[in-house]
């Protein structure tokens, strides 16, 4: 099982074996009582239900699993049942200090490429992201508009966490699969994370309307940072604003130099392999 940090909630056990032995082990019903109390609830009611299955099912160990920030493996450990309820959190906070960061704190416009149930439950993870569906988690980066621009396949229709977004196109809102959406934010009782943003006909238009968005003294010259997708970070694309941040931050360098966005006749980017070192 992943130990992680929940996209949605803080507590002493987030994503990991105490959510799975609550929520995943008990299927529809058990996220759906979990979720009765409210997600504000969640980490209280992961902990008392982990610990009433712990007492009372044959669980013998639980293997845990932490990844870096790249999503590879950094560690895998047995945990033995009388040892769960104290080991989780620790690997908890070993798995908030390996995940991936996009180091500049704070700026106006994150443009994401693609979002993604294969990237994130939340279609992009918004403790890298900051794009949080609820107020009872927090970090990430800060930012003023997100713009989202395509959804990946994997998800076949479901925009989980669109609603997280303030802009996206029409051709991810052609791919929608309401049904799913909507089943999966009424389970977790998050539905804000299904809402609609503004829906724009390209690319171009999602960006120029972020700028569009901004208050006046930041139209100018917008701070922007464009990613593939939240599981990939650890190249992107920001804009000739950001640069001074990037010389002063000892793990940022650069890999190619600025360059004018490359539009195609239908006004969507070229969503060519980011730059490689």
């Amino acid at each position: 099982m992943r130990v992680k940090p929940h996209t949605a909630f803080r507590g002493r056990y987030e994503s990991g074996i105490y959510k799975m032995m609550a929520v995943g082990l008990g299927k529809l019903p058990g996220a759906n009582v979990c979720h009765s109390r409210g997600i504000g609830n969640m980490g209280v009611t992961i902990e008392r239900t982990g610990s009433v299955i712990l007492r009372n099912a044959p669980v013998l160990f639980a293997l845990a699993i932490v990844e870096n920030a790249f999503e590879k493996v950094a560690l895998i450990e047995a945990i033995g049942k009388d040892r769960i309820a104290t080991r989780e959190p620790e690997l908890l906070e070993k798995a908030k200090s390996l995940m991936a960061k996009l180091y500049i704190d704070e700026f106006d416009i994150l443009v994401t490429d693609c979002i993604g149930k294969n990237f994130s439950g939340e279609g992009q993870d918004p403790n890298i992201t900051g794009s949080f569906s609820t107020p009872y988690a927090t970090g990430g980066a800060k930012v003023t508009t997100y713009a989202v621009l395509d959804i990946s396949e994997e998800s076949h229709g479901n925009p989980l966490g669109l609603g997280s977004a303030h802009i996206t196109t029409k051709r991810l809102y052609d791919k929608i699969d309401f049904d799913a959406s909507y089943q999966n934010a009424l389970t977790c009782g998050v539905i804000s994370c299904s809402r609609l943003p503004l829906v724009v006909n390209n690319d171009r238009l999602a960006i120029q309307a972020a700028i569009m968005s901004l208050p006046w003294p930041y139209r100018d010259n917008p701070r922007i940072v464009r990613i593939e997708n939240s599981a990939q970070v650890e190249r992107i694309y920001i804009s000739e604003s950001l640069k001074e941040e990037v010389a002063r931050h000892p793990e940022l360098s650069y890999v190619t130099g600025f360059e004018d966005l490359v539009f195609d006749d239908d006004g969507n980017l070229s969503l060519a392999p980011y730059p490689m070192a």
